[in-house]
């Protein structure tokens, strides 16, 4: 099968979530990633469990299909000279350790552009590479709260809730990969790679920005709206007889067909409601009027009447429901990864359909140093008396996994300053 870069490696040092997720995506559509971890420990997401399958958290599992895994232990000189050897022969190098942690290693931009100046090189961080927050720790939580994300979620009154998933970290890696796609298509031009800075902080914002341009615009301070949105109204979930509905009338002329739909006739043309922007001047006597309509009937009886009308209307499904959605299995959407450890490991399919091109799951996540031999056999050249005099001497990881221990907490939540200090010293 053509795959869209197959003929792109990545030599992959970031751990966690930001760095494999970007990773994960670029693996998807073919690119080799040779993923470096820490002899005896590897990626911290390996201990984020329960549940585990095997020695390996199924969070970490389920991120890091298609990739190669390698031990070098990049305190010692020989295993940064594998590594810079490594990035020889590279298109990518990414990471998202402590600002500077890379070039104290020796394994830097500058150090790699060296050697390689077709290297398209990204540092993923919390606050970016420079300005007065560029060395604090970081991990999404933060960013949520420092981003203003969590200043917007969360019901009305309520206290302040971070978003369900690590959004921070996902729109980060989701904005690496974007970026090192359009420097891998700079350089067809150029010739030359190029540094790319990828912050979390600026991820957030830009997923901010219509609620940035309106405060801009009115210098009008808002919190959390629940389901609610500040310019569209009614765009919210109500309450069924039997369970919640989510709602989203987004343009006059779907109001114009929800009203006679829902028994309200008279309030298609009311002036209080009749346009978007007197809806939301009137938003909370017509939600309230839209609640008690709600109540009388089943979430099944209004769906099959404001669905074929087009409305859009949607339930608040669980995971135990999502997976076994009807839309998502005619999709494909969950795909069978047979990881070593479990007799099933289903990841999420490629997030986007290419015709020509498409993504596939084609290798589990790999245990801990399962290609360090083949990988420097292959790309480097190295024998076996010189893997087991590396080995030998601890620069490589023998694959075998240190005890669990503190440095990732077994609820999966992140880890403080201390443990993610204390794993970036071990690289």
């Amino acid at each position: 099968m053509n795959l869209a870069l197959e003929d792109v490696t990545v030599v992959d040092l970031s751990h966690a979530l930001a760095g494999p997720l970007a990773t994960t995506l670029l693996a998807d559509f073919g690119a080799t990633v040779i993923k470096v971890e820490p002899p005896g420990q590897g990626d911290i997401a390996r201990g984020w469990g329960p549940p585990f399958h095997g020695e390996d958290s199924a969070y970490f599992t389920s991120l890091n299909r298609n990739k190669q895994s390698v031990e070098l232990d990049l305190k010692q000189p020989e295993g940064r000279e594998l590594l810079l050897r490594l990035a020889d022969r590279a298109d990518v190098v990414i990471e998202n350790l402590r600002v500077g942690t890379v070039d104290r290693l020796g394994v830097g931009y500058e150090a790699v552009r060296a050697r390689n100046p077709r290297i398209v090189y990204c540092s993923i961080s919390g606050f970016g590479q420079d300005g007065p927050y560029r060395d604090r720790a970081a991990m999404d939580l933060i960013v949520q709260a420092e981003s203003g994300m969590m200043s917007v979620t969360g019901e009305p009154g309520g206290g302040r809730v971070r978003v369900g998933v690590s959004i921070a970290d996902m729109q980060a890696g989701l904005n690496a990969t974007i970026a090192i796609l359009m420097a891998l298509h700079a350089r067809q031009r150029t010739g030359a790679g190029q540094f790319i800075d990828v912050s979390l902080l600026e991820g957030q914002l830009t997923l901010l920005d219509h609620s940035i341009g309106i405060y801009l615009a009115d210098r009008v301070p808002f919190g959390p709206m629940g389901t609610a949105y500040r310019t569209i109204v009614p765009y919210q979930t109500f309450r069924t007889r039997t369970q919640d509905l989510a709602l989203a009338v987004g343009s006059d002329a779907l109001w114009r067909a929800f009203c006679p739909l829902i028994g309200a006739p008279e309030l298609t043309d009311d002036p209080r409601y009749a346009t978007n922007a007197a809806r939301v001047a009137n938003r909370v006597p017509l939600v309230a009027r839209l609640q008690e309509i709600f109540l009388g009937r089943t979430y099944a009886e209004w769906e099959a009447l404001l669905e074929p009308a087009g409305i859009p209307v949607g339930a608040i499904n669980g995971l135990d429901r999502v997976v076994e959605h009807p839309q998502v299995k005619a999709r494909g959407v969950l795909q069978d990864s047979r990881h070593p450890a479990a007799p099933s490991a289903p990841v999420i399919a490629p997030y986007f359909r290419m015709s020509a091109t498409p993504g596939g799951v084609r290798s589990p996540a790999p245990l801990l140093g399962q290609h360090t031999d083949a990988v420097l056999a292959e790309r480097l050249g190295l024998g076996g008396e010189e893997l087991a005099r590396l080995r030998s001497r601890g620069v490589l990881g023998s694959g075998t996994r240190a005890p669990r221990r503190a440095r990732a907490p077994r609820t999966g939540a992140p880890i403080g300053k201390e443990g993610r200090e204390a794993h970036e010293e071990e690289r």
